[in-house]
C-alpha cells in the first residue's frame, strides 16, 4: 500500500514486520557493482555475507554468497556456504573455509 502510486520505489523485505524502500534501478547488488566496477573486479571475484531478505540480490549477484547462521531459512536456502552467526565468529570462519586468510 505505501508504493501505491509510485513509479520509481521497490521494497526490500528483510522481516517479517520491517522493509527497506529504495529505488527500483538501486538495491545492494547495484551497489555493489558499482564498487567492483570501480576497484576492476568482477562479480565471480566477490564474496557477499548475508542474513536477511534485503540481502538476497546481493547473495545471488556476487559469485560467493555467504549466509550467517542467523540467516533466515530462505536465505540460506540459496546460499553458497553457511556460516555461524556474526556471534560466534561467523566471518572469520568462512574467511578461512575459503582460505582468505
Amino acid at each position: 500500500m505505501i508504493l501505491e502510486n509510485t513509479t520509481t520505489l521497490k521494497v526490500a523485505r528483510w522481516w517479517n514486520r520491517a522493509c527497506d524502500i529504495i529505488p527500483c534501478n538501486g538495491g545492494k547488488d547495484i551497489g555493489i557493482q558499482k564498487i567492483l566496477d570501480y576497484f576492476n573486479f568482477n562479480k565471480e571475484e566477490a564474496t557477499a555475507f548475508v542474513d536477511g531478505g534485503n540481502d538476497i540480490s546481493m547473495l545471488k549477484y556476487v559469485g560467493t554468497g555467504v549466509a550467517m547462521g542467523n540467516a533466515k531459512d530462505n536465505v540460506k536456502a540459496i546460499a553458497d556456504y553457511i556460516t555461524y552467526s556474526v556471534q560466534e565468529d561467523g566471518i572469520v570462519s568462512a574467511l578461512k573455509h575459503f582460505e582468505i586468510i
